[in-house]
């Protein structure tokens, strides 16, 4: 290839439009990339067959002198190439690179080359498809985004590709079934808030207060003050602090005492809290909050309105969390500062976050300023010397890049502990060892590389985190190399150190308590150490290590000292607490009895349906562990929603939305889901077999639940948004209300109807209230909207959402329906197309059904 071609390009446009355009021009109107979907199957193998087009849309020759860079996660590493003249490179994680090879003929203005491919993934989502893409011609190091389209396909391609299965794709049709259990409810046939409390009473009536409203706060002024904080914007009356007995809101020490999150709550003709905390009365303030009518927050308002009740109540677990990965795509310090006023709101109390992962670096360490400078950057670059690559489709230009680059700086940090704690959040930071390190790795040689510039060895092996002569070869889950950190030299643990130390001086700062730090620990890839020189040379000088695979006990010994000494409990994911063992000539995960009475908080995550590990949260906390439960299939809400084509998200575990994850039986994961990832019916009593339950002391060492988001496939903070709600509130209703009592009933039959009738409740509550509120609370909340279900029966169209209150308005026009559209409200005849779309009370909507007398979609 001809390094000159860049130039000859130029030339030759400038010549032919008497002007120069830029590179960027050249590259993003000069050269176009279709891609689309040839074939997709799900068995007998999962596999698909896609086509490239490359066309030369300039006006000049188009030579084979060029590289184009493309993420996806739902491809091969090596790809078969069916026709065209091409090779595609797997470089690291999502992250591949498609080259013209020998024959790749030139192209001349107006032509096309054609690439087919096959690779082995059943492809489902129209975000799966290859994305992020940017060109760079040879000889420079430039890299240009890409003009590019795409042939999306649809419901009906997938109905197509899964025939035959009960994969469950989510037509209409399928869609209206999942609801027809369902039926509007009158407001005090549901909880009037959610969570739904310990116990409560309505009484009759509404109060309703205007004007100047007294307010006594008794010992409990912060949370008095944030509730008036709160209200205030949007109420036109005062809200006057007073210590008069006769306050209309008023607030007192309970007698005899309360837990320290509970609270009663008494709103007649006055509203009076117990509590016997400041914890306590702030959550009896979020439920007072919780009273109001949805669209409080819409507007200023000239009264407040609340229905008279009665509450009790208290929480069920005392770790109720979220966790949010900032690393694989980072999110602004606002969207993090609004998800706490949510978390808040909906009495969450954890919020763990992820600072760093293989694909970034979030967090400022003073002293080590090779870990933003590097990690904290995404763009083009030879071999992520200077930054990351690109990964999750971030763009080839760093400085332009706002889900691949950015981090939190000392000062940023300190204002979200300060602003968590402000909320009675516990914020535990997760730095990830040894794996889900390369951000760190690359970072460390870069520091490694300029230390030794200038002579200072000493400074250049201080901080080092890999053996530069390793020939171990593995891939790791996200199919990254080089991403697990040598522990076999001291370098690694006064790295680790001197991270903690600094994100616990941030604590110190800003007046929080620190008590756990998370240390990851999960998918440490196989085949790690085994070719490292350095491992060789500790194993052989240390007695009480035999070989590799000693070497994670010896890992989290010396890391449990190390918080041990600083004073904080070590956590991580289940993978810290386990170890395989042969059993019966298989390999077996099973408890590490190394660490079990350590006390070591161990996040238990892996309980998918039929993968073997359903009990595994049960068996760590029989053997000693404290643990968190995490399941994937019920509370991974990186999952998506469901099958459709546009609906973005993972399908690894399954699918989640609000129902799945408010069916999740954290202490009997045998009952939290129906059906597989596949569809195919889940038989518990079978699921159950050989499993172990829950001993006494196993329940006593669950302490809580936890919802994750990773963040692959989440770009920014709208999607974050969408993500989360409103499927988060099935997890907030989980971590808080006691177990209903369908969770108790033996038999199948009976506890699924018992439990359709409360999810009856819970999906009303959604509807009528807490979707229609989050299109104002804190700003407004980009939440997902379903789409209606439809089929027609006896010439009627019947339709139905999933959540009973929200709107079903149609046309029959050809144009989708808009707020001022018909209003579905019972069956009615079929004639031609009509177009369906739900829409909340504002008039927010997102998706739509097409329904005509022979075809739905």
């Amino acid at each position: 290839m001809k390094t000159a071609y860049p130039f000859l390009l130029l030339l030759s446009i400038v010549f032919v439009l008497g002007c120069t355009p830029s590179k960027e021009e050249v590259g993003s109107h000069f050269l176009h990339m279709h891609w689309e979907l040839l074939e997709n199957e799900v068995q007998p193998k999962p596999r698909h067959v896609a086509k490239w087009v490359i066309s030369n849309t300039g006006q000049t020759p188009l030579l084979p002198e060029w590289s184009i860079f493309f993420n996806t996660i739902f491809l091969s590493l090596s790809p078969e190439i069916l026709s065209g003249e091409v090779i595609i490179k797997h470089l690291s994680g999502d992250f591949f690179q498609l080259v013209p090879s020998e024959n790749f003929p030139t192209l001349q203005p107006g032509e096309s080359h054609e690439i087919i491919y096959a690779s082995g993934d059943f492809l489902t989502k129209n975000s799966h498809a290859p994305h992020g893409l940017y060109v760079v011609f040879d000889g420079d190091e430039v890299g240009i985004p890409l003009d590019h389209s795409q042939k999306p396909f649809s419901i009906d391609q997938q109905l197509r590709s899964v025939e035959g299965t009960e994969i469950p794709i989510p037509s209409a049709g399928y869609l209206f079934q999942q609801n027809a259990g369902l039926s509007l409810l009158k407001a005090h046939q549901f909880s009037p808030i959610i969570p739904t409390p310990k116990a409560y009473k309505w009484g009759d009536g509404v109060l309703e207060l205007d004007g100047d409203i007294s307010l006594n706060p008794g010992p409990f002024g912060k949370s008095a003050d944030q509730f008036i904080r709160l209200l205030q914007g949007n109420y036109q009356g005062n809200i006057r602090i007073v210590e008069s007995e006769n306050a209309i809101i008023s607030l007192k020490k309970a007698d005899p005492p309360l837990g320290d999150e509970a609270y009663l709550l008494s709103v007649g003709d006055h509203v009076q809290i117990e509590a016997s905390t400041e914890v306590g009365a702030f959550y009896a303030f979020q439920s007072l909050i919780s009273l109001l009518p949805w669209d409080f927050f819409s507007r200023e308002q000239e009264k407040l309105h609340f229905p008279k009740i009665d509450i009790q109540d208290a929480p069920r677990f005392a770790h109720r969390g979220l966790f949010l990965d900032v690393a694989r795509n980072f999110q602004r310090k606002e969207a993090v500062l609004k998800l706490l006023d949510l978390m808040a709101f909906y009495k969450l109390n954890v919020f763990h976050i992820n600072l760093a992962n293989d694909e970034g670096w979030r967090i400022e360490i003073p002293g080590l300023p090779e870990l933003t400078e590097v990690g904290s950057k995404r763009g083009h670059s030879k071999n992520e010397s200077d930054f990351l690559w690109p990964y999750y489709g971030s763009g080839p230009d760093w400085e332009n890049s706002s889900n691949g680059t950015g981090y939190y700086t000392v000062s940023d940090f300190k204002e979200i502990l300060e602003y968590a704690q402000e909320r009675h959040i516990e914020v535990i930071p997760e730095i990830g060892v040894p794996a889900h390190s390369r951000a760190a790795i690359l970072a460390m040689r870069k520091r490694y590389r300029e230390k030794m510039n200038v002579g200072d060895e000493a400074g250049a092996l201080e901080y080092l985190l890999e053996d530069f002569e390793d020939t171990s070869t593995y891939l790791s889950a996200q199919n990254f190399r080089g991403n697990t950190i040598c522990i076999c030299q001291e370098s690694a643990f006064r790295f680790y150190e001197k991270v903690v130390d600094e994100i616990l001086a941030m604590y110190h700062s800003a007046g929080v308590p620190i008590r756990t730090f998370h240390t990851g620990g999960d998918e440490v890839p196989k085949g790690v150490w085994a070719g490292s020189p350095v491992c060789k040379s500790f194993i052989e000088a240390s007695p009480e290590i035999t070989s590799v695979h000693d070497l994670s006990n010896y890992f989290y010994k010396r890391i449990s000292k190390l918080f041990i000494e600083k004073g904080l409990q070590t956590a991580g994911w289940e993978e810290i607490g386990q170890m395989e063992r042969e059993e019966s000539g298989k390999q077996i995960v099973r408890p590490n009895p190394e660490f079990a009475e350590a006390g070591f908080r161990v996040y238990a995550w892996n309980a998918v349906a039929g993968w073997g590990g359903e009990d595994m949260a049960y068996q760590l906390a029989n053997a000693g562990y404290e643990v968190i439960i995490c399941n994937s299939s019920n509370i991974y809400f990186d999952l998506a929603y469901n099958l459709d084509p546009d609906e973005p998200g993972h399908q690894w575990s399954g699918y989640v939305d609000l129902k799945t994850a408010w069916r999740m039986v954290p202490l009997n994961n045998f009952i939290s889901n129906d059906a597989d990832m596949y569809g195919r019916p889940i038989d518990p009593e079978a699921l159950a077999q050989g499993k172990m339950r829950l001993t006494e002391r196993g329940k006593s060492n669950v302490k809580g639940i936890q919802g994750q988001l990773w963040t692959e496939t989440v770009k920014g903070q709208d999607m974050m948004e969408y993500y989360l709600l409103p499927k988060m509130l099935g997890l907030v209703e989980r971590a808080w209300a006691t177990d209903p009592d369908w969770t108790g009933i033996n038999d199948a039959e009976k506890r699924s109807a018992a439990r359709e009738e409360d999810w009856n409740k819970f999906a009303n509550a959604v509807g009528q209230r807490e979707i229609p509120r989050l299109d104002f609370l804190f700003g407004g909340f980009q939440t997902r909207l379903p789409k209606p279900g439809a089929i027609i029966k006896d010439g009627l169209l019947h339709a139905n959402v999933e959540t009973p209150g929200l709107l079903i308005r149609y046309t029959r026009n050809g144009t989708e329906p808009e707020m001022h559209s018909p209003l579905y409200s019972a069956p009615m005849p079929v004639e031609g197309k009509i177009y369906l779309k739900v829409f909340t009370p504002s008039g927010r909507s997102v998706g739509m059904s097409i329904i005509e007398k022979n075809h739905q979609y």
